[in-house]
């Protein structure tokens, strides 16, 4: 049950408008720790333009979809 929990909190993270991916990814990260090494030499400029990119047109075939 926790782990639905979980989802829904990430749902909810999700659906903050108002954060940015890399403040939303930060929120979820231990200081320091593994994610945040990851993210912070990985996610440069281009690789986060780039995952905005797939992430957008993904859900624009999602929505696509829908109608």
């Amino acid at each position: 049950m926790d782990a639905l929990f979980d989802f829904q909190g990430v749902g909810r993270s999700l659906g903050d408008r108002t954060r940015t991916l890399h403040q939303l990814a930060a929120d979820h990260e231990t200081p320091g720790g593994s994610n945040e090494r990851i993210r912070t030499t990985w996610f440069d400029p281009a690789n986060s333009a780039a995952l905005g990119k797939a992430l957008d047109d993904l859900l624009a075939d999602l929505l696509a979809d829908l109608g």
